[in-house]
This record gives structure tokens, C-alpha cells and sequence, in this order.
């Protein structure tokens, strides 16, 4: 996989407005620079991402009139309930955010590690169809999936790993934090041997370097990730001591005009 970088320097609306084709008919990943955030306020910060997003699509509400959210280390416990995969530093799966389109923005970067990592999951797919088609069913039927929204039964759903529209477009749907965290439901079931088999595959694959692609983010970087089309995980990262130096990312879920369904 090899990157698509568009700087911006003086933005100008159709620097930003250049990667949607990219995005959603091209790779489905794209790299802005030179954001200038070095000079802005936090909440100048939030304005010009926000601003950016506004041109690749309309902003979803990632929880009640929140719509956007800082990525950073709370100290939570990964495993906690109520707990999601940005308030802490551990090691992320690959995963797709449920909306058409993620977005960071680069505030700070860690003291070492926060590699943004992504992998074509259009290709896996096809990999996963080409040499284990047995498995490649199990992961079209639904899976259960953790909301992480409390203990009650409605902390549950399920839904497929994959999915194809009525145009044959397919979008994936893959979280093994969350898909693991499920079997903490009284009334989900374990993971059979083809799912546990059909998810070491996908593991092994997610990481293959035939089809991911590494990002160091640095200040002033915002990335647009395709979800349908793309997965994206994080290495574990060190902060910094000093508050004001610690990691802190924009992120932005947003919707597009493809008329596709998200991943759930």
C-alpha cells in the first residue's frame, strides 16, 4: 500500500475537497499535512478540524451532541464495561469505526509508539476468499459484537464481518476487541472453532505487509480513513510526563453521499 499525501500549507477549500475520490473510489485512505495547529488553542484546534472534515462529508455525533472527540490516554481499564479503545495507550486491533468515514487530526504525538496502522481489508477479504472460502462464509453470518455501553443486554447486537450492498460493493466490519469482549454477555455464547480459526486468520492477515500501511502521525497530520474499505489499528505508546506534551488526537466520524451502510 503506498501512501496519498495532499499538503496543504495556506488551506484552500479544494486542497481538502481533492481526496474524496481518492477516499471512496481510489485506496479509501488520505493523508493531510501541515494543518497549522502548532499555534492554535485547543478549541481553535477543534474548530479547524471540524472545518476540514466539513468538506469530505457531514459530521455524525460519536455520543449525544458530541461531535467530535479527543483520543487520549485516561488510564482506563481496556477491559472495563464502559471503557473504549481511545481513553487508554495499549495496543489496538484492527477495527472499523462504525460510519462511512474516520478522521484524526494530529495534535500531539506520543513520546514514542501511536503508530497509526491500516491495512486494505479489500484485499484480505479476497485473500480470506481465495485460500480458506470455508471460512470466508463463517465470517459473512453475524457475530456478536460489544457496544461496551454497561452489563445489561443491550450492551449486545450482532452483526456480520462482512456485507455487500446492491451494487456487490462490499464493507467490512471487523473488531476483535469488542467481538472478544462480547462473551462477557450472560447469553452470548463462545466463539466456535471455525470463528476462533476464521479470526486468527484475519489477524494474521490484518498484519500481513502485502496490505497494510504504517503512518507516524505528526502535528498538523489529519488522516481520512474509507471504513467500508479499510481497517485501522494503533501501537502501544509511552507519553510524555508534562500534561501538555501528552498525545492528544482529534477524531471525527463523518457520513458521505455513497448511500452505503456502515459497518455497525
Amino acid at each position: 500500500m503506498r501512501e496519498v499525501r495532499v499538503r496543504l500549507g495556506r488551506i484552500r477549500p479544494a486542497d481538502v475537497r481533492a481526496p474524496q475520490d481518492e477516499l471512496m473510489n481510489g485506496r479509501g485512505f488520505v493523508l493531510l499535512q501541515d494543518a497549522p495547529v502548532a499555534d492554535l488553542s485547543e478549541q481553535q484546534c477543534e474548530i479547524l478540524a471540524l472545518g476540514l472534515g466539513r468538506h469530505v462529508g457531514r459530521t455524525v455525533p460519536q455520543a449525544p451532541e458530541k461531535y467530535l472527540q479527543h483520543v487520549r490516554d485516561l488510564g482506563v481499564d481496556p477491559s472495563g464495561s464502559t471503557s473504549y479503545s481511545y481513553q487508554h495507550s495499549g495496543r489496538l486491533g484492527y477495527h472499523a469505526d462504525p460510519n462511512d468515514i474516520v478522521a484524526l487530526l494530529c495534535i500531539r504525538p506520543a513520546k514514542s509508539g501511536g503508530l497509526s496502522c491500516i491495512v486494505s481489508s479489500v484485499a484480505v477479504h479476497n485473500e480470506v476468499v481465495r485460500t480458506r472460502p470455508d471460512l470466508a462464509e463463517v465470517l459473512y453470518r453475524p457475530w456478536w459484537r460489544d457496544r461496551r455501553s454497561g452489563d445489561g443486554p443491550d450492551s449486545f447486537y450482532q452483526s456480520p464481518v462482512y456485507t455487500t450492498d446492491s451494487a456487490g460493493r462490499l464493507s467490512t466490519s471487523y473488531g476483535p476487541d469488542y467481538m472478544r469482549s462480547a462473551l462477557r454477555g450472560a447469553h452470548v455464547p463462545p466463539f466456535s472453532p471455525a470463528q476462533r480459526e476464521a479470526m486468527e486468520l484475519l489477524d494474521r492477515l490484518n498484519s500481513d505487509r502485502r496490505f497494510m500501511l504504517t503512518m507516524d502521525l505528526r502535528p498538523g497530520d489529519m488522516q481520512f480513513l474509507n471504513n467500508h474499505v479499510t481497517l485501522h489499528s494503533r501501537t502501544e505508546y509511552v507519553d510524555h510526563p508534562e500534561p501538555e506534551r501528552r498525545r492528544d488526537l482529534i477524531r471525527l466520524w463523518l457520513s458521505t453521499d455513497q448511500n452505503r451502510q456502515a459497518p455497525s
